[in-house]
């Protein structure tokens, strides 16, 4: 099955938004990533924020919540703390403006940030910064050594035949200088490895790098078997 395909029939599952609704989507099948599936019809903006307060649930910013297909497109998966368990809303672009009234300063500002990233997949101007080995293998500490502007940062990974492992890690601490990015890492054919923190608004071109340099590796795999 193709991407284009997978992603059609992603859409062909979402229920067509409504002007000025959110939608709750089933938990499960957003963790998955497997698109928005709705839970209920969508849901007016006022009367969903009414039923929080009455409810006293919270709402927060979640990762990898930002929208890049689909009826939500330019929209945001919003977490919503559920007593002991949690849920997961989408909101569409024109709302985004009112999650200012159920979000703190700093969730909201991670919202509009990572919904701003969809505008650039190529990360262009932001910066990465490779770190001290030993710190992170030992103690897992991030600590700076290097930065690199992300175009320097993709063009020397292509040049150089380096291999970008997926994005998989915990994230990092809000209060660091890379506020829910991660750490990436990226090998050589020998074997070493090399860290690098990534804001979040550049883990798309990480994930990308990833599938590019996977296949680049098979490939020279493939070649030098050939050859042998």
């Amino acid at each position: 099955m193709t991407a284009t395909a997978t992603r059609r029939e992603r859409e062909q599952r979402a229920p067509e938004r409504a002007q000025g609704c959110v939608l709750w989507i089933y938990g499960q099948a957003w963790e998955d990533r497997d698109g928005l599936d709705g839970l209920h019809p969508p849901t007016p903006f006022d009367e969903w924020a009414a039923f929080l307060k009455k409810k006293g649930w919270g709402v927060g910013w979640t990762a990898e919540g930002a929208l890049d297909e689909g009826p939500y497109r330019g929209g945001m998966v919003v977490e919503v703390d559920v007593r002991d368990d949690r849920a997961y809303v989408a909101v569409p672009p024109e709302l985004l403006d009112r999650l200012r009234e159920l979000l703190d300063e700093q969730d909201y500002r991670m919202v509009r940030e990572d919904v701003a990233a969809l505008d650039n997949p190529e990360a262009h101007g932001l910066r990465v910064a490779r770190l001290e080995p030993a710190a992170w293998e030992r103690r897992r500490e991030a600590v700076p050594t290097t930065e690199l502007l992300t175009e320097g940062w993709a063009r020397l990974i292509r040049t150089k035949g380096l291999r970008v492992e997926a994005p998989a890690g915990a994230l990092l601490p809000l209060d660091s200088a890379w506020p829910a990015g991660q750490v990436v890492t990226v090998a050589d054919d020998a074997g070493r490895r090399f860290y690098f923190a990534v804001p979040r608004a550049a883990l798309r071109l990480a994930t990308d790098l990833h599938f590019e340099t996977r296949f680049e590796t098979r490939e020279r795999a493939t070649a030098a078997a050939t050859a042998s």
